[in-house]
């Protein structure tokens, strides 16, 4: 179903050109969005085109996110391992003798 409404009409919404996106665009497009950006465009669809699969689509992606799932191209959130206590770390094998290259089991300076 083709909408009626002018390129103007969807200028404030996340995705440019909303109006005229293909079903298949559309779902690679809001991959990218946020939950407050699908909520956006919800609310923009209900109110002009209310097109069942559109708003199904939106609100499925709406639900993953809810999972956890977060959007593509957001960075990852890097969380440094933390250091464990003495007792609990892996114990290292013990070289004896000479290793090559250096005297005696020293490192060579």
């Amino acid at each position: 179903m083709a909408s009626n409404l002018g390129p103007d009409s969807s200028a404030a919404l996340p995705l440019r050109d909303y109006n005229r996106l293909t079903h298949g665009e559309l779902a690679d497009s809001i991959l990218s969005l946020t939950a407050h950006e699908l909520h956006q465009l919800l609310a923009y669809e209900w109110v002009h085109a209310q097109r069942d699969g559109v708003l199904g689509m939106l609100r499925a992606r709406l639900t993953e996110l809810g999972t956890g799932v977060a959007p593509s191209g957001t960075p990852s959130v890097f969380i440094p391992e933390q250091a464990g206590s003495p007792e609990n770390l892996p114990v290292m094998p013990r070289i004896d003798g000479a290793i090559e290259g250096t005297e005696q089991g020293r490192p060579a300076l």
